[in-house]
């Protein structure tokens, strides 16, 4: 008697499977790493946005502050400024009076041209510090002060620390998948031995 052929159709589904299992897994791979990716940008986002309103703050106290001097001292406008960049946030101060002529600015401070590299051989220094100008003003306007605030004490250090945690939640991913994979193949390894039909 001949040998009653198996049908083709569990061989088929069962290949039909195993595609779409790994489909579906590259696709929430592909999600997962999207989502981790978006996270990361919005996270280095709300850093800025951060680093932004401290510097802001900053400068706002720093303009509260020279109002007196500019208004009544302006004798003593220099010896403000060197007070004010010998704080470690601080890079360089300038204080402009009405018409935009310098009065007093801290020791190596750069021009607008320098700092944003404008000026013949000097570079953008723009990524190393966070300029910040405001309007010198009671009820009438005295001047401007400009700081350029160091964009390390600012934004960097917590930019690193996010980027670290980051690395580490991917770390983490990917050992997770690998243990998912091998738990995988164990558990069918495991089924394929404990449901054998009996032999006859």
């Amino acid at each position: 008697m001949k040998q009653i052929e198996q049908p083709l159709y569990p061989k088929l589904s069962s290949i039909y499977n195993k595609i779409l299992q790994l489909a579906i897994a590259i696709l929430l791979i592909v999600l997962l790493m999207d989502f981790w990716v978006t996270s990361r940008d919005t996270q280095q986002m709300h850093i800025q946005d951060h680093a932004n309103k401290i510097g802001k703050l900053y400068l706002a106290q720093a303009a509260t502050s020279a109002m007196p001097y500019l208004a009544q001292k302006p004798n003593q406008l220099q010896q403000y400024t060197d007070t004010l960049v010998q704080q470690p946030l601080v890079k360089s101060v300038h204080i402009y009076g009405i018409t935009g002529q310098a009065m007093a600015s801290s020791e190596q401070a750069e021009s607008i041209n320098d700092l944003f590299g404008i000026s013949i051989r000097k570079i953008n220094q723009t990524g190393d510090v966070f300029p910040f100008v405001q309007e010198l003003r009671s009820d009438k306007l005295h001047g401007y002060i400009r700081l350029s605030l160091h964009r390390s004490m600012l934004a960097d250090e917590l930019a690193d620390n996010s980027r670290s945690q980051y690395d580490i939640m991917r770390i983490l991913m990917i050992v997770a998948g690998v243990i998912g994979f091998l738990l995988t193949r164990g558990l069918n390894r495991f089924s394929r031995q404990g449901f054998r039909p009996p032999t006859k």
